[in-house]
């Protein structure tokens, strides 16, 4: 597992159809960002959904808290993301969305996601033992930052 001060960070161009008549990014889309933002970390890591399936290693999010503090609207938005242990058998992931360059940003929504055992689904059963490793691959930056920051962004 990564350790605490490890946070991966993903960039997104928000478009137009992302938001809603409001201009700000449809609620259920924070989710989808999320989504996206934990299986770039996982595929970096060399954890693809097919080496997952073989290795009868798949998450499955069973549960979603979200804050919601500022509106996020069209254009680049950041998703940080850090991981944690919260038993051996689950995962939190602790994400947070970022508007504005980096470091001089602001936090627009906290998001936590529990992920767990699959063991229903045809016998496949969730593995904790995820070696993540930063690597960089496009727009994904990862990084280990100053424990100051850290607590500022998910504290």
């Amino acid at each position: 597992m990564p350790r605490r001060s490890e946070i991966f960070f993903s960039r997104f161009d928000v478009p137009f159809d992302d938001l809603d008549a409001g201009g700000v990014l449809y609620n259920a889309n924070y989710l989808r960002y999320c989504d996206r933002a934990r299986n770039q970390v996982f595929a970096a890591s060399g954890w693809t959904w097919d080496r997952m399936v073989a290795n009868k290693s798949v998450l499955a999010v069973v549960g979603v808290e979200a804050e919601y503090r500022r509106a996020v609207r069209q254009g680049t938005v950041w998703v940080a993301t850090m991981f944690t242990a919260s038993s051996d058998r689950f995962l939190e992931a602790s994400q947070v969305f970022i508007a504005g360059d980096l470091p001089e940003s602001e936090v627009r929504a906290k998001v936590m996601a529990h992920a767990g055992p699959l063991e229903k689904m045809r016998g496949v059963h969730f593995r904790s033992r995820f070696k993540l490793v930063p690597i960089a691959i496009g727009d994904f930056v990862p990084g280990t930052l100053d424990p100051d920051f850290v607590a500022a962004v998910f504290g």
